[in-house]
């Protein structure tokens, strides 16, 4: 009993081996159309087939003088399945004559097969995959040096075999390498792209170029924090998923102007929303820049507004505060880094944002300085910043109506632009 359990095991593996060279019902090859047509040459046999056989039948890789498909058959009628049992050539001058076969379809139907030598195809780790066959129609011999130069011919069929599982594995393993390789450009980009979106896209160039972010002082550069009137208050009852929808309605338009602009998104602190002109790029006009994202960012929050009416809730009130001067500006942190700036001018636009009123822009002197010649101003005179002292304040109202292309002076016409150099 044991030995049937054996036999049926080794011949689970001789299939499971067979099956990995992914052979049964592949396409014609010359490879193997080539050796059988040389193996009936050099035994004058007439026909000659590359047999293999699996679990449940015998098919034919290659067959010379008849088509591959006449020598189908169930495994238990063929004559090559006792080649695999043997694990050696089997030669059968008369089939009739073998108690064996006589009674086969092959040998009883017409045309009989009368004479058979086979090979076993034998791998490396010692299974009979199939075998390389010759067939007569009439009872026939072979010498010694024939069938020496058959099983010569079987070796070059399992060469070749294995040659074709090779360069079907290095084509699976390049395609998964290609998968992987694809998959990583794909996490790569996704991974570039998310840092774009964190970091001001110079920085993040930098970052990716380098590995590192070069910390830099920046000597005139303008500052802008905007912050919603009443926040903690008017939210502290709102449903979170909603108001996290709200502030993106309005940090998504914030970021669309500043993308225009070539202001920089810093960060957001809550519902506050922190920019900057001239720090990742040197910039003239950085005042006169950060004043119109300003401007446009009141005319973002009045269009939001507008939908949130008609949807039947509240308006949002931001207020805003602009400063100019020098900044230190790098990135910091290793695992959740960010790029940031430090300074004084930091601060005193925060305090310029806090002394701000709803729907205004609060401007310092300095701010003021840089853009009065193309926006209007309304003075406040001197009021009293927390820990700044008194600090001289400025409404920025509008564009000066000359440079101006409506009549509320939120947009800038062609002639600011071309001062100003934006497109």
């Amino acid at each position: 009993m044991n030995s049937v359990i054996n036999d049926q095991d080794r011949e689970d593996l001789r299939v499971e081996e067979l099956l990995s060279y992914e052979i049964m019902g592949a396409p014609a090859e010359f490879a193997f159309d080539d050796i059988v047509d040389f193996a009936t040459e050099i035994t004058s046999c007439p026909v000659a087939f590359v047999h293999f056989i699996d679990s449940e039948k015998q098919w034919a890789m290659a067959a010379a003088n008849v088509p591959r498909e006449t020598s189908e058959c169930q495994k238990e009628d063929s004559i090559c399945n006792v080649v695999i049992r043997q694990n050696d050539v089997v030669l059968i001058p008369d089939t009739l004559e073998d108690d064996r076969f006589k009674d086969i379809p092959c040998v009883c139907d017409t045309p009989s097969i009368r004479f058979y030598m086979g090979a076993p195809l034998i791998n490396a780790n010692g299974f009979a995959l199939g075998t390389l066959c010759l067939v007569d129609f009439e009872p026939r011999t072979m010498g010694y040096e024939k069938v020496e130069a058959i099983k010569v011919l079987a070796r070059q069929v399992v060469a070749h075999l294995e040659l074709r599982k090779q360069v079907g594995l290095a084509a699976e393993s390049q395609q998964q390498l290609k998968s992987a390789l694809d998959t990583l450009q794909q996490e790569k980009e996704k991974s570039e792209k998310f840092l774009r979106n964190v970091l001001p896209i110079q920085i993040a160039d930098e970052w990716l170029n380098r590995g590192e972010v070069t910390p830099r002082y920046c000597q005139d550069v303008t500052v802008g924090f905007t912050d919603f009137v009443g926040f903690t208050q008017a939210t502290s009852a709102a449903e979170p998923g909603r108001l996290v929808a709200t502030l993106n309605q309005f940090f998504s338009k914030f970021d669309e102007r500043c993308s225009n602009l070539g202001l920089d998104r810093l960060k957001t602190i809550g519902d506050s929303y922190m920019f900057c002109c001239g720090v990742t790029e040197r910039q003239r006009a950085h005042a006169a820049y950060a004043c119109l994202g300003a401007l446009q960012f009141i005319q973002a929050v009045s269009e939001v507004n507008d939908n949130r009416r008609q949807e039947g809730f509240d308006p949002w009130a931001m207020r805003i505060g602009l400063h100019s001067g020098p900044v230190m500006a790098g990135v910091v942190g290793e695992t959740r880094f960010s790029y940031d700036i430090w300074g004084d001018t930091v601060n005193v636009s925060s305090r310029l944002e806090q002394a701000s009123d709803s729907n205004r822009i609060n401007i310092s002197e300095a701010t003021h300085h840089r853009v009065k010649n193309f926006f209007e101003c309304t003075p406040r005179g001197e009021i009293e910043a927390k820990n700044k002292g008194m600090l001289s304040m400025y409404w920025l109202d509008r564009i000066k109506p000359q440079y101006s292309n409506d009549d509320r002076g939120l947009e800038p016409n062609k002639q600011l632009l071309a001062i100003l150099g934006l497109k």
